[in-house]
């Protein structure tokens, strides 16, 4: 380069001590190259016009600037100097004009400086007209390092995002939005070594990953600093939208004033792998959430470890803005929540190991009827180790089930990812009465069914209040009864003792009762069932069927059901022996009984003098059921010469019901006894 100097100078004083008369006016030198170390000038060409005038112009013509990394990809053309310097070991360009052209940029001509030295480097343009905005840049080469600073202003998106090529484009469409930005950039020439990046998006409507985010005026401020320190970033990064809509599938929020804020530091290695010292996003009057962790980036991104905080404070808010869009078309549509929590999760290799959450008032509200809490407090403490053994602890005014109300109570208990503990004794009130716990476990098995057990039982529950709750005819009586054990394992449930139900003036006891397959689509049960002294007054007074007086005894033995519906049993209801109580039936009775067994009361009592009675003695009573095979065979107190009693009548007046139909159709005989009981029009058969 010095030797080039040298001869241009040389050809200038020349060229100047030339005869004005035989002068020439203008004298051009063409060079097909400059280079430096990171620099090339190509197709240069120096002019000295107006050489007669006393007053001379030296300018500057070049074809082509490539410039150093990270500039290489900017190719600066057309670039004019008419005013430059040339001294030893420099070139320097005042007041210069260039066009640019890169992957993004096709500009007109625009102001343009440079200045080049062995040593150090510099080149800067202002005002480039590009997206209806303008672009600015300043960047300087000394030795193995560069910097740059380039400035935004208003930059139009929508045209912006056309200049990307389809492959580049991360956004689909761009309809609204404008950018104003600052960013200053150094490093040597092997890498990146800090950023500093403010940027204000302004009015932004977008779509992008087909449909998936998008966003109506926004207005996002968003600032990054980033610095390299022996092969590690360290970097800072806070973003925060102050107006608009956005959606992020299936997220829908409308930024309020108050608007949303992301803060975020931390580390990143030559791996990739980032350390998240500190991660908080604030949704003011919504939520509040704090993280730090570690996040691999090997065939894809994975939480290594992380520990995160949150705080929600109104979970009604919370729970329209961010969590109503997960649940609806599952199980959970429906439910609406209020109240408060805390949490605290812990997570390793993407799986969560711990969590701690404390309830503030939380109530729970389902539009189906399946669920239901009121005012419920606690702290739920969760962990994937069986050795962290941290109680949990909930109370609640109210919980329903359906429509059963579970009334004010508490529960202690280990919870863990294999096992719930309650670890002590709880009394439940329910429906009048109690529900009592005292030993309750469920636990993981390698099976698709977990193993629990239960011991405790009910203490003279309302049948009255039950019957209401469930909206059947009221029912009155308790039932009673301890459970020394329920034990569910290999999908079958085994309840072991009696359960005892004092209901109708006498009692019933349940016992040997199983299950199968409760949660599957073929379930199995079966139990036996004693029937002591039931007062028939109260039962026909509960059901559309006729007034009966007298006591009644039974059982249900080797009953067995098969998704709920029974497959066969042994089932007898009559008189019990020495029954002395007062023995009388209604006509309306007679007739339905009649019906079940195909007899022909009815008829006697219409055709005859019987039909002035409103009541009838009685001496015995019964009816049984031995079921096969979709089959009932039928059964009364007394075989007769045709058929068998199902009423053996007494007193004045008296009257007999007789059963002739030996066998029916199980189907049938549940339609005849759902009319019996369901409607106050008989229909006999």
């Amino acid at each position: 380069m010095m030797l080039f100097y040298s001869k241009f100078l040389a050809l200038i004083f020349i060229l100047l001590s030339i005869n004005p008369v035989n002068a020439l006016e203008n004298i051009s030198l063409e060079v097909e190259q400059i280079k430096t170390k990171n620099w090339q000038l190509k197709n240069i060409q120096f002019s000295l016009l107006d050489i007669p005038n006393s007053s001379q112009q030296l300018t500057l013509l070049i074809k082509q600037i490539a410039l150093p990394e990270p500039f290489s990809e900017i190719k600066l053309f057309d670039i004019q100097c008419r005013q430059f310097s040339w001294q030893e070991n420099e070139i320097a360009c005042e007041a210069g004009k260039a066009r640019v052209k890169s992957d993004i940029i096709h500009s007109d001509f625009f102001n343009f400086t440079f200045n080049l030295t062995e040593q150090k480097s510099r080149f800067s343009f202002k005002n480039l007209k590009l997206a209806n905005g303008k672009l600015s840049l300043i960047a300087t080469e000394k030795g193995q390092q560069w910097f740059v600073s380039i400035t935004a202003e208003n930059l139009n998106l929508k045209q912006l995002n056309t200049y990307l090529s389809k492959e580049n484009k991360v956004i689909d469409e761009v309809s609204n939005g404008r950018l104003t930005a600052k960013l200053n950039a150094s490093g040597n020439s092997y890498s990146l070594e800090t950023v500093l990046i403010n940027t204000l998006f302004k009015d932004v409507t977008l779509q992008a990953n087909n449909g998936k985010i998008a966003t109506e005026l926004i207005d996002l401020d968003w600032n990054l600093q980033a610095t390299k320190k022996k092969g590690i970033w360290l970097w800072n990064n806070n973003a925060s939208i102050n107006q608009g809509e956005l959606y992020i599938e299936p997220v829908y929020l409308e930024i309020k004033p108050a608007g949303l804020s992301l803060k975020a530091n931390g580390k990143v290695n030559q791996q990739g792998t980032i350390k998240l010292q500190q991660a908080e996003f604030i949704h003011p009057d919504v939520i509040a959430l704090n993280a730090q962790g570690l996040i691999k980036n090997q065939s894809g991104f994975s939480v290594d470890q992380a520990h995160i905080s949150s705080e929600i404070n109104d979970l009604e808010l919370f729970s329209t803005q961010h969590l109503l869009p997960f649940i609806e078309q599952t199980t959970f549509e429906g439910l609406t929540l209020k109240g408060g929590i805390d949490a605290e999760i812990d997570l390793e290799k993407s799986a969560v190991t711990q969590a701690s959450i404390n309830i503030k008032s939380l109530t729970v509200q389902d539009t189906k009827k399946r669920f239901a809490i009121s005012n419920a407090n606690g702290a739920i403490n969760w962990s994937v180790d069986p050795d962290v053994k941290k109680a949990s602890k909930i109370q609640w005014d109210q919980v329903k089930v359906r429509a059963i109300p579970i009334e004010a109570s508490q529960l202690k208990f280990l919870l863990t990812a294999k096992q719930f503990v309650l670890l002590e004794q709880s009394s439940i009130p329910l429906l009048g009465g109690s529900l009592e716990v005292k030993q309750f476990k469920w636990q993981k098995t390698t099976a698709d069914e977990p193993k629990v057990y239960f011991e405790g039982g009910v203490n003279q529950l309302s049948l009255e209040k039950l019957s209401t709750a469930l909206d059947w005819t009221t029912l009155s009586g308790e039932i009673t009864g301890y459970i020394p054990g329920v034990d569910y394992e290999s999908k079958t449930l085994t309840v072991n003792g009696e359960l005892q139900a004092q209901l109708f003036g006498g009692t019933i006891k349940i016992n040997k009762l199983t299950s199968s397959g409760l949660f599957t689509d073929f379930s199995k049960f079966s139990m036996d069932m004693e029937i002591d002294n039931l007062d028939l007054y109260e039962i026909t007074q509960k059901f559309e069927m006729g007034g009966m007086e007298g006591r009644v005894s039974g059982f249900i033995k080797n009953l067995y059901l098969e998704n709920w519906e029974p497959v066969t049993f042994y089932a007898w209801l009559g008189t019990p022996e020495n029954d002395d109580s007062t023995h009388k039936i209604s006509q309306k009775a007679v007739e339905n009984i009649a019906s079940i067994g195909g007899g022909g009361a009815a008829d006697v009592i219409s055709k005859g003098f019987l039909r002035f009675f409103d009541t009838f003695g009685y001496d015995r009573l019964g009816f049984g059921c031995y079921l096969h095979q979709g089959v009932c065979q039928l059964m009364g107190v007394e075989a007769a010469e045709q058929g068998y009693y199902i009423v053996k009548g007494g007193g004045i007046p008296r009257i007999d019901i007789m059963g002739y139909n030996p066998q029916v159709d199980w189907k049938v005989l549940m339609e005849r006894l759902s009319r019996i009981t369901s409607t106050e029009d008989v229909i006999v058969e």
